[in-house]
C-alpha cells in the first residue's frame, strides 16, 4: 500500500442503497401477485384481480430498480478504484469486480423498463389484452431480479482476499458463501432468486467498505 491520503468511502453507500432498493423490490412484489391458484389458468381472471393499488406497486418497483441500478454502478466504480490501489499492477480483479456490479446495474435498468410497462398496462387494463398484460407482469418478476453478475464480483473478491491480500480474508469467506448461493440459482431454474442472495451480500459489502478500516490511498 502506498500514498499518504485515505481511500474515500462514500462509494460504499452505493452498495447499501442497492441492497435497500432490493428490499424495496421484495416489499413491492407481494401486492403485484394478488392471485389465487385457480386464477393461474385464466389470464382474464388474473387481470380482474388487479386494481389501481397494484398499478402503484408496479411504479414502486420502477423507483426501486432505478435506485438499485444507480447504486450498483457507483459501488462498482468505487470498488474498482479500491482494488486497483491494493491489487498487483495488471491484475484483472478490479475490472472483474466492476463488471459484476455493472451487469447488476444493467439488469436493474431492465427491471425499471418492465415496471414502466406494467404500470401503464395495469392502468389501461380494461383495454389491454390479458395475455399480453400478464406476460409483462411475468417479465417484471424475472428480468430485474437477475443479479447473477454478482458472481463475478464475488469471485474477484475471493481472489483479492486469499491470493492478493487486497481485502480482508473475512470478505473472502463471505464472498465464497454468497458466490456459491448465486451459483445455485444458475444451475437450477430459479435465476431470479439471485436478487434474494444479492441483497444481503451487497448490504454486507456496503457496510464493510463504508464503515470498515480505512485504507491508505
Amino acid at each position: 500500500m502506498t500514498g499518504t491520503g485515505e481511500d474515500g468511502r462514500a462509494w460504499g453507500w452505493g452498495g447499501i442503497v442497492t441492497a435497500l432498493a432490493g428490499i424495496g423490490v421484495f416489499v413491492a412484489a407481494g401486492p403485484l401477485w394478488p392471485f389465487e391458484e385457480s386464477d393461474l389458468v385464466d389470464n382474464a381472471a388474473m387481470v380482474a384481480r388487479l386494481d389501481d393499488t397494484t398499478m402503484w406497486w408496479a411504479f414502486t418497483t420502477q423507483l426501486a430498480f432505478t435506485l438499485a441500478a444507480l447504486g450498483a454502478a457507483v459501488f462498482g466504480a468505487g470498488l474498482k478504484r479500491r482494488l486497483e490501489r491494493e491489487c498487483p499492477a495488471g491484475s484483472l480483479v478490479p475490472m472483474t469486480a466492476f463488471m459484476g456490479m455493472l451487469l447488476t446495474s444493467v439488469m436493474s435498468l431492465a427491471g425499471c423498463g418492465m415496471g414502466t410497462e406494467a404500470f401503464h398496462q395495469i392502468r389501461m387494463r380494461a383495454k389491454s389484452d390479458p395475455d399480453t398484460l400478464m406476460a409483462s407482469m411475468g417479465q417484471l418478476g424475472t428480468y430485474g431480479w437477475l443479479w447473477t453478475g454478482l458472481l463475478l464480483t464475488a469471485a474477484a473478491l475471493v481472489v483479492a482476499a486469499f491470493r492478493q491480500g487486497a481485502v480482508g480474508r473475512w470478505i473472502g469467506v463471505v464472498s465464497v458463501v454468497f458466490g456459491l448461493l448465486l451459483a445455485v440459482t444458475q444451475v437450477t431454474p430459479f435465476q431470479y432468486m439471485a436478487l434474494m442472495v444479492g441483497v444481503p451480500y451487497l448490504l454486507v459489502l456496503g457496510v464493510a467498505f463504508t464503515f470498515g478500516r480505512r485504507v491508505p490511498a
